[in-house]
């Protein structure tokens, strides 16, 4: 059989190479570019180059030798060279006469007035300063004075349109910008056309991780970067476990030859249009059995059928995406019910044909996000360790593959009896017609993925830094799901290098924008970066924004740490939409601390517990990681044709980023972190006495301790409120000059914002879930992916995921440790400033 996904080379200086071996199709074009071609072409060039201009001097053996000698035999030497001589002579001397008596002559009688002028002047002024008193001072005190007055019409007369402050070196402490003035022309340097045409044109290329189209737009986004100025721009290679699609030996049938579920979209037998799932277990050979329907595949459906008597243990079920469970975990419930495979269902679209096929991750998220076969560090180089399949917990054990809506129906239309579930469609009752399944994914467990990243450098606390991240890589073509992100990403960047070259601003802190790779098998690109470096991240990240499926609908929809509640309310209040602001678009319910989807920002908190945002438009279902994705199906829902919504969230984040990276002290809201986590102790003491309700011996579970931790932290950030208020007067008095002792202070304040993120950190070697270190906030491992509106399912995960288990010994001691580590950080955070 022949094989387009031979492994590629690990060095990054093979990217350009002609032997690299990318998988040849998507997309299906010539090749990108061929280096060895490219350094053909120009030595060819620059040896012909060298060889003509070697003649044109007259040397070698070429036509430019031959024309000097024919040219010296023809004329006799010496009068060439008498006649050449004596004109020049003539030139010369005529030219310097010109010179003399039409400019030298004239201007020295000029001059001559002036200086004459000039040294009476110069006397007066002497005996002026003698009758005052030592010359000496006199002209020093006259230079002072000269000099302030031209520094102070410089300063307040100047027509550039500048701000104050300055760049860089030691002067520029104590000295800050006019915010104002920078983030009130961010909206004036957007352009919709700009983003629209990145939106079609990474809308042209299938881009799955590992591919010719993703290494495309990987150095697409790396020439962007370095045009517009951005600082260390590099694209970092990692290696992971990818799958690609087969099409050969991958096929969903009945035994009796009455059912083939069509397994390409549109009928397309490239390789971008083939159902599979990321990270899918293959078969080794068909399998062969009864098929039930379960509806979502949550422990309730199952419970629902074991109530009938139907076991669905050695069967094939069919199940739907979406839901409260992810796919994942999905998979390893089936797992536990001894289930033989797993057969995705895709939802009916009504504006498009019943063939959409999506295609989700079915690596275990929850467990660990990141390479499937390195659960825990990173994959970076060729000879790390990697767990075989079996061993890894990350791994599904079951194999599985999506099909479309049109298909799924068919199958479920042959099924009537058992249980009936709230859709109309009944389960089955195990005596259904024999289903075969074979799924033969090309596996390539050692395969390079790429980030790219630049940054622009912080002038006060370089270290200290802001990661703008977005997913790069899709399935197909990702129009909604990642490209709406792409365009602002690229145009955010803009925004920043504008400002740095219209203002000569560059930010206190540094900003970083990175392009993830391989988001879509199991969030490896972001990942395996955070694992690479995950120790400076702890101590010098402070915010995290994401970027995806950034435009879906026209619902404004905010997910949020506290910290970040002032500075984001400032920012949608700043901004227009039509007559309004952003501020009336958000209702109280949709601004949340509800992270839980398969996005970036997973590792972010989870492992170095840096405070993430994401804000989008959303509330229209959309064919996410489906061909039907596309920049047509885009148009023509007229879900934002202007751009303008994707003007509205340059801008917003924009200036939240902008408020982070320059505002003097790091904008961390304490007074409303301190007020959500009273709130959450109480949802947490909710969500315990929903669990212990139905039990006859009910534990008693103390929560006092930790509520008295959380009145600490409020103290502490009382403090920290009452401190910055009076750094912000003090300035105000003082015209916004700031004396090296309260620089100090100042500095010490951010750095205890970063460790107090550390503290809640654990620091065992082996947990539980290696992907999952947050005692204060991330998400339980049975979390609803859509947070179900009932409970705060992002916060104090150890101890919920204790409570669902009914290990209340355990849940007891983890909240007791969430009060010490939460009174510990308080009491830290101010004592060491």
């Amino acid at each position: 059989m022949h094989n387009n996904y031979q492994r590629l080379e690990s060095s990054s200086r093979s990217l350009g190479s002609s032997s690299m071996h990318l998988p040849a199709s998507p997309p299906q074009y010539d090749d990108i570019d061929d280096d060895s071609n490219i350094q053909s072409t120009v030595h060819e060039s620059s040896s012909s180059s060298s060889s003509s201009a070697a003649a044109a001097a007259g040397g070698g053996g070429g036509g430019g030798g031959v024309y000097m000698e024919q040219f010296e035999i023809e004329d006799p030497a010496g009068i060439v060279q008498q006649s050449l001589l004596n004109r020049a002579q003539t030139a010369s001397k005529k030219f310097a006469n010109n010179i003399q008596t039409r400019i030298i002559h004239p201007i020295s009688k000029m001059i001559d007035p002036i200086y004459e002028g000039y040294k009476f002047l110069q006397m007066q002024y002497e005996k002026s300063i003698l009758k005052i008193g030592n010359p000496l001072v006199i002209k020093r005190l006259l230079y002072v004075l000269i000099m302030m007055l031209i520094v102070f019409g410089m300063s307040k007369y100047n027509t550039n349109d500048s701000v104050n402050g300055v760049s860089v070196g030691a002067l520029s402490r104590g000295k800050f910008y006019d915010m104002e003035k920078l983030s009130n022309t961010i909206g004036r340097i957007i352009d919709a056309k700009s983003m629209k045409e990145h939106l079609e044109y990474f809308s042209s290329i299938p881009h799955i991780s590992g591919s010719k189209g993703d290494i495309a737009l990987a150095r697409y986004i790396e020439q962007y970067m370095k045009n517009n100025g951005l600082h260390n721009v590099e694209i970092n290679e990692f290696q992971s476990f990818i799958n690609y699609p087969n099409k050969q030996e991958t096929f969903l049938r009945l035994a009796d030859g009455s059912f083939n579920a069509n397994l390409y979209e549109k009928h397309n037998e490239n390789m971008e249009y083939l159902a599979y799932n990321p990270n899918a277990l293959n078969t080794v050979d068909t399998i062969s059995s009864k098929f039930l329907y379960l509806h979502y595949g949550t422990t309730k459906d199952y419970e629902n059928l074991k109530q009938q008597g139907i076991d669905p243990k050695g069967k094939i079920i069919l199940i739907k995406y979406g839901g409260d469970v992810p796919e994942p975990n999905k998979i390893h419930l089936a797992e536990t019910y001894g289930v033989k495979a797993v057969v995705f269902i895709t939802p009916k679209f009504e504006s498009m044909q019943g063939d959409v096929i999506q295609r989700e991750n079915v690596g275990l998220t929850r467990m660990a996000p990141g390479d499937i076969l390195t659960p825990g560090w990173s994959s970076e180089g060729g000879y790390v360790t990697r767990l075989s399949w079996d061993k890894s917990e990350t791994t599904p054990k079951i194999p599985s593959i999506p099909i479309s809506w049109n298909d799924g129906e068919a199958l479920i239309q042959k099924l009537n009896m058992g249980f009936k579930f709230e859709d109309g469609f009944s389960s089955g009752d195990g005596n259904s017609p024999d289903l075969q399944l074979k799924v033969s994914n090309i596996d390539r467990p050692v395969h390079p993925i790429w980030n790219v990243v630049g940054s622009i450098d912080g002038r006060e606390q370089g270290d200290k830094g802001i990661i703008i991240g977005m997913q790069r890589d899709s399935t197909c073509y990702g129009t909604i799901g990642t490209n709406t992100g792409i365009a602002v990403f690229l145009e955010m960047i803009k925004v920043f290098t504008s400002l740095q070259r219209r203002y000569q601003w560059t930010p206190s802190r540094s900003i970083y924008f990175a392009s993830f790779d391989a988001t879509e098998y199991n969030l490896a690109g972001s990942t395996e970066w955070i694992e690479n470096q995950k120790q400076s991240l702890r101590k010098d990240g402070y915010l995290y924004v994401d970027i995806s499926d950034l435009i879906s609908g026209d619902d404004l929809h905010i997910n949020m740490h506290p910290f970040l509640f002032k500075s984001v309310f400032k920012a949608l209040f700043q901004v227009k939409a039509g007559d309004k602001t952003l501020l009336s678009l958000v209702e109280r319910n949709k601004a949340e601390n509800n992270f839980l989807e398969m996005k970036n920002y997973i590792p972010f908190i989870n492992l170095v517990n840096i405070p993430s945002l994401e804000i989008k438009y959303k509330g229209r279902p959309y064919p996410r990681n489906s061909c039907y994705d596309n920049f047509q199906n885009f148009e023509e829902s007229n879900i934002d044709k202007q751009m303008l919504k994707h003007a509205q969230m340059v801008e917003l984040l924009s200036r939240i980023v902008f408020d982070f990276a320059e505002s003097p002290l790091i904008p961390y809201d304490f007074k409303n972190l301190g007020n959500m986590l009273f709130s959450y102790v109480h949802d947490l003491e909710k969500y315990t006495e929903t669990i212990i309700a139905p039990l006859t011996v009910k534990p008693i579970m103390h929560f006092d301790r930790l509520e008295r931790a959380v009145k600490v932290l409020m103290d502490v950030g009382a403090k920290f409120h009452k401190w910055s208020e009076q750094w912000d007067e003090y300035l105000n008095q003082n015209g916004g000059l700031e004396p090296p002792v309260y620089s100090r202070t100042r500095w010490a304040w951010n750095d205890n914002m970063v460790d107090f993120n550390a503290r809640f950190l654990i620091r065992e070697v082996q947990p539980k879930r290696s992907g999952y270190r947050n005692m204060l906030f991330g998400m339980p491992f049975d979390a609803s992916t859509t947070g179900g509106g009932e409970f705060e399912w992002n916060t104090f995960p150890f101890v919920r995921g204790y409570l669902s288990k009914q290990d209340f010994s355990s849940a007891q001691n983890e909240i007791n440790r969430l009060a010490f580590a939460i009174e510990d950080a308080a009491r830290n955070f101010l004592n060491l400033v």
